[in-house]
């Protein structure tokens, strides 16, 4: 079998979502970005500025899993690999397959 044929039978899906973040010592922007870097993700706006520290952010990206596992992976490795990040909520209501 070609690897080709292998890729084209994979199921990928597009997910949108909202995320609300804490993080310490850096700027709304660079939280952004940082999310942005993550693995699937392939958009981040800012949605709303909470205050000192919190930021709300929509989030687009792509996966082989359910849409609750994607953004669960997603705050799992945002918090592991960004010391500055300390806790992502997500918002379950808001995920959309698109």
């Amino acid at each position: 079998m070609k690897l080709v044929n292998i890729i084209s039978e994979i199921d990928f899906f597009t997910y949108e979502g909202m995320i609300q973040v804490v993080y310490q010592d850096i700027t709304s922007s660079k939280v952004a970005e940082l999310i942005r870097a993550l693995p699937g993700v392939t958009t981040v706006t800012l949605a709303s500025d909470l205050g000192e520290g919190r930021e709300t952010l929509k989030v687009k990206l792509i996966s082989q899993r359910s849409g609750k596992e994607a953004f669960e992976k997603l705050k799992n490795n945002a918090i592991k690999k960004y010391p500055p990040i300390k806790m992502i909520k997500i918002g379950e209501n808001t995920i959309e397959k698109k």
